[in-house]
């Protein structure tokens, strides 16, 4: 099933900052602080083949992608919507003390929120209604970044025309869940006339021709599918025969699904159980078991309720809360029942390539045959000794190393682990990283950038302004957030960022290559914006052509050739100066330590002038020296002069 989502969080909003000569990414990290492990539920819209659809997913609280879970898919009845039948079944709940996914496929308003479950359009599989909610259903299973969905516990519920659309749902993609549970339903093909009435108080069709209906749109995915009914004794919407209708064409379905090892008698149940809701409703519930005595129909029927959810809360429509829970039970039933998947293929490694390598990080990509985790392994050597891993089942694959050193060959390897446990690793390949970037990525309170500062580290809050400099030799910059490995579109906005650390991933085009910059830094929505700096430096970094420092003038933004005398000015003031060159960020070893003024680049020769700086060893083009001038007063200045080299 091939379709697009997008989804949103409701009263979410964020602002994007255009801004001439430099590509920059606004960051709203202010909104309502979300809390790590609450639960959520957010609205998307499925875009298939089929159709369109909106439909909302509730992930429990505490839940994490670690966990593979069940997924329940709910359909609501004719007038209804996502929010209210959650409200009603109050399966949100039980998803959070149960942990499980709930899915909520919504009915367009063009048709009165009525599942077309009559339509013979809606009735086979691939197409219409059901290829929409199987497509919805395939995009919740697909997506590991967030959710962990059991393929083998996946279950589809309705209510009245959910119900009857649930039916549908079951005959035509029983390969796709595992059983399914209906309240107030229809069997299936009871209509074809695309109207949702009459509500047929006789019935439908002979149920022995409809379960082989049923069995017929099954194809060559036939199997028996276990199934829970839920039905009110004084319901006049679905009056009750037709709750008897849907259990004896499951019941004859599943016989020809079991090439007649199941041969379950609607007035012979296997089991009969008679029960009373404490202060509520009487039921009955009778059960038919297979020749192994495993449960294959459970029907529930409720005394004096007309068309209603059993057990359900007033805070939604058509509940009543005095019967037997509809939701606890369907569950109960559920997980009793799995699908049994055919063994996978051998799992196959493929496609393994390198992409955005920086000086200090680059991305292993590569492809499965299976949905299977993630693990590079990595070194200068062929022992590697160190690896990054993802457990999420995928099919492509992208890890990201970090904290590699620059013009270094790293040596890798990709090792992939299916659902089944087949395991897969690469043969050894290598990347090398490149020379250290003279860019970085800065944070600023002030759209204008500002007293701007390293973002790398930075713990901010409110609104902040986030862009790489220099902005000088660049084409192109492309960002990602909480994105190291650049998969899928770049994104320049993000709207309520919740609290806790983040990251941003810049790939800077520049001449003859890309430069891949991340920086780690803490949301905190209630701290300050960063802090401004201190006021500008009275300290600067020089360019001579003598060795006296004589004619000297200001570095930033000057093109030098040959041999030039780099140092701080004024001399006084100052008790040590490091120097770093094209490394902004200052990481590792300074090139460069001076504790006695002059406080020179290169050093200071014995009779006080400065040791030359030969620009002929660095390759023509742009080039930063950055120095940290610790003050007698206290305190240090950091002194970044962007500058080009230009030699014969």
């Amino acid at each position: 099933m091939v379709g697009s989502r997008t989804g949103r969080r409701p009263g979410r909003t964020g602002i994007a900052l255009v801004v001439a000569a430099i590509v920059a990414l606004t960051l709203q990290v202010g909104a309502r602080p979300a809390a790590a492990a609450a639960s959520t539920f957010i609205q998307y819209t499925y875009s298939g083949s089929a159709g369109s659809r909106t439909y909302y997913v509730y992930t429990p609280v505490n839940y994490t992608t670690g966990q593979r879970v069940p997924l329940i898919v709910m359909l609501h009845g004719c007038g209804g919507n996502a929010v209210d039948f959650s409200n009603t079944t109050q399966m949100n709940a039980l998803a959070d003390s149960k942990q499980f996914i709930v899915v909520y496929p919504q009915q367009s308003s063009t048709y009165n929120g009525c599942w077309v479950w009559a339509g013979l359009a809606n009735q086979a599989r691939g197409a219409g209604e059901p290829a929409i909610i199987a497509g919805i259903t395939q995009t919740v299973m697909a997506d590991a970044a967030h959710w962990n969905v059991d393929p083998s516990h996946v279950y589809i519920v309705g209510f009245s025309a959910g119900a009857g659309m649930a039916v549908v749902i079951a005959a035509t993609y029983p390969d796709l869940y595992a059983a399914m549970g209906e309240s107030a339903g229809y069997e299936y093909k009871a209509l074809t006339n695309g109207t949702v009435g009459p509500y047929l108080p006789n019935g439908g069709p002979d149920p022995i021709l409809q379960g082989a209906a049923a069995y017929s749109a099954m194809g060559s995915h036939a199997r028996v599918v276990p199934v829970i009914a839920f039905q009110g004794t004084q319901d006049t919407t679905v009056p009750p025969i037709n709750g008897d209708q849907v259990v004896r064409q499951w019941m004859e379905t599943d016989r020809l699904a079991s090439g007649g090892t199941y041969n379950g008698s609607f007035s012979a149940p296997s089991g009969t159980v008679a029960g009373q809701v404490p202060g509520g409703r009487a039921y009955t519930v009778r059960t038919w078991n297979d020749p192994a005595s495993s449960e294959v129909e459970e029907y529930w029927t409720v005394t004096g309720m007309a068309h209603a959810w059993s057990g359900g809360s007033t805070t939604g429509s058509y509940a009543d809360p005095s019967g037997p829970s509809a939701s606890q039970n369907m569950y109960t039933f559920f997980m009793a029942h799995v699908l049994v998947l055919p063994p996978p293929p051998p799992l196959q490694i493929a496609a393994v390539a390198v992409g955005n390598v920086g000086a200090t990080s680059g991305v292993v990509t590569w492809q499965t045959n299976n949905a299977a985790s993630s693990r590079v392994d990595y070194g200068t050597t062929t022992s590697y000794g160190s690896a990054v891993s993802d457990p999420a089942l995928l099919t492509s694959h992208s890890l990201t190393l970090s904290g590699l050193t620059s013009n270094t060959t790293y040596h890798f390897q990709v090792t992939s682990v299916d659902g089944v446990a087949q395991t897969q690793s690469s043969a050894d390949a290598a990347l090398t990283t490149t020379a250290p970037t003279i860019y970085n990525l800065f944070v600023s309170a002030a759209a204008n950038r500002s007293s701007a500062s390293a973002l790398q580290a930075q713990t901010v809050g409110g609104t902040v302004y986030v862009f790489v400099s220099p902005e000088s030799g660049v084409t192109r910059v492309r960002f990602w957030l909480d994105n190291p490995q650049m998969v899928g579109t770049p994104r320049q906005t993000e709207a309520a960022i919740p609290s806790g650390q983040h990251s941003i991933t810049t790939a800077v085009d520049r001449a003859g290559g890309t430069d891949v910059v991340t920086s780690t830094f803490t949301v905190s929505n209630n701290a300050p914006p960063p802090p401004p700096p201190p006021p500008p430096s009275a300290f600067s970094l020089q360019v001579s052509p003598a060795p006296d420092r004589s004619g000297a003038g200001a570095l930033q933004g000057g093109t030098v050739s040959g041999t030039t005398y780099v140092f701080v000015s004024p001399a006084t003031g100052v008790t040590r100066v490091r120097f770093w060159l094209d490394n902004p960020q200052m990481t590792g070893t300074p090139r460069q330590t001076e504790g006695l003024a002059p406080w020179d680049f290169a050093g200071t020769a014995g009779n006080g002038t400065a040791n030359p700086f030969g620009t002929t060893a660095l390759a023509n083009g742009q080039h930063t020296i950055t120095a940290a001038v610790d003050k007698s007063a206290g305190g240090t200045d950091v002194l970044n002069a962007t500058f080009t080299t230009s030699n014969p």
